[in-house]
């Protein structure tokens, strides 16, 4: 068990980092519903309103309440409509985010990425000196997030993540990222993603 966080405001020059909160839940529905996250994340598949109203209403705040998930809302103001999601589970300091499609492609996530990752690195979270990335192997869009937030590719012994139901697993790629970006890091990515143009 973490210790209590209280919620936490990030800003970015495009970008407020907030709470989700219960009347983001018609956001969160539609979003979910995008067959890529049937492919690559473990949320509940097919996704309904009720499983919105669970995350916002109990999931979130008891992540922050208990320290073992902090959740943010990614909005271009104050207010706004959501667009995404980021979190950072206790385990590890495990980064993961989703982005409704409409508002993929602008460099919105990676912008919230690295935010995250310096919160924590500079002592949003104590004794954190390292974030970790992971994604279900094939899914580009998050890769090429992690690389342009400053992770570094690794490979672990046993490279995979579970299953949606908990009771397998799946290929996965890895990153990490530390408190000073490893100059490695970009090369690192080649094999996967080959170089930037």
């Amino acid at each position: 068990m973490g210790a209590v966080v209280e919620p936490v405001e990030l800003e970015t020059p495009r970008l407020v980092l907030d709470l989700p909160v219960p009347s983001d839940a018609d956001l969160v529905t539609r979003y979910c519903q995008d067959p890529l996250f049937e492919q690559y994340l473990t949320t509940p598949w097919p996704y309904e309103h009720a499983h919105a109203e669970s995350f916002l209403g109990e999931h979130v705040p008891a992540g922050w309440t208990s320290g073992s998930e902090l959740t943010w809302a990614i909005r271009t103001e104050r207010g706004g409509p959501l667009l995404g999601v980021i979190s950072v589970r206790e385990a590890q300091h495990e980064i993961g985010f989703w982005m409704g499609s409409e508002h993929r492609g602008a460099g919105l996530m990676s912008e919230a990425a690295n935010a995250v990752c310096e919160w924590v690195l500079s002592g949003g979270i104590g004794g954190a000196s390292t974030v970790f990335w992971r994604a279900v192997e094939g899914n580009l869009g998050s890769a090429k997030v992690a690389r342009s937030a400053g992770f570094r590719h690794i490979e672990p012994e046993n490279p995979t993540v579970p299953t949606r139901d908990g009771r397998g697993t799946l290929p996965a790629w890895f990153g990490v990222r530390e408190t000073v970006v490893d100059p490695r890091a970009e090369a690192s990515w080649h094999g996967i993603l080959g170089e930037r143009s």
